[in-house]
């Protein structure tokens, strides 16, 4: 009997796929935050043609450490590589995402940022001991490092800028909505994003990219750009916002 090894690809049924409704095979970014609606849909056009951007500015992980008297608290910030972001969010569930960043998102298939590099963000309550202590050997080996030994201390100090770049804290004590001081701060909701983070530029291809949303007064204007400037998304799935809240 010829007993060949066989390479075994598991490949997950639709339906299966319809249970876990937690997940998306659809990784989000949604443009613009704190931008006005026409820097939003320029925003949207510009990584359309250029690809996905890090970010311009370092990324930094917050966290509080205790003071000595125990009954305070410090701020702490991790510095960080800057990354550019996805949210692994199903499309049922986007109108969470629309009320931080607006109506404006590029989807892409899972696989590919997968294959590109993209990675879950590793979450941490920042309270918990296994996370404070965590951090306390993380500070206590980086000063040894600096007196001890140079070399290693930069290489070190890279570990914390990647460290920095692919973690994010917050804690759990109240409901974000209650408090709108927090939810900016993404304090307390720090993980409902479910965040997928790169540290390189994209140069993305239409075929990674799964579909396009725009508010519905900008509909029009999209599909005239797909047949101009943005012909090679000509193809990509398109829909208004308010097809979202219909689903």
């Amino acid at each position: 009997m010829d007993m060949k090894s066989e390479v075994i690809i598991f490949k997950p049924s639709i339906e299966a796929q319809k249970l876990q409704r937690f997940t998306s095979e659809v990784l989000w970014h949604f443009v613009g935050r704190g931008k006005t609606d026409d820097e939003r849909y320029q925003t949207l056009l510009s990584i359309l043609r250029t690809g996905l951007k890090i970010g311009r500015e370092s990324s930094t992980v917050v966290y509080y450490a205790p003071k000595t008297d125990g009954k305070n608290l410090d701020k702490v910030e991790l510095d960080a590589y800057p990354v550019s972001c996805l949210a692994d969010i199903p499309l049922k569930d986007l109108p969470i995402h629309e009320q931080r960043y607006g109506q404006y998102a590029i989807g892409f298939h899972k696989t590919s940022a997968v294959n590109f590099g993209f990675m879950p963000v590793l979450y941490a309550h920042q309270f918990s001991q296994g996370f404070r202590r965590f951090m306390t050997l993380l500070e206590e080996i980086g000063v040894f490092l600096e007196k001890t030994d140079a070399e290693v201390s930069k290489k070190y100090d890279e570990l914390r800028y990647l460290l920095g770049s692919i973690t994010k804290t917050g804690w759990l004590s109240i409901a974000p909505h209650l408090d709108e001081k927090v939810d900016k701060e993404q304090l307390q909701n720090y993980y409902y994003e479910r965040e997928w983070r790169s540290l390189h530029d994209w140069g993305f291809q239409p075929v990674d990219v799964a579909a396009i949303i725009v508010p519905d007064n900008r509909l029009e204007s999209l599909l005239k750009d797909l047949e101009g400037q943005l012909r090679p998304f000509k193809k990509t799935v398109t829909m208004p916002f308010s097809m979202v809240h219909r689903l």
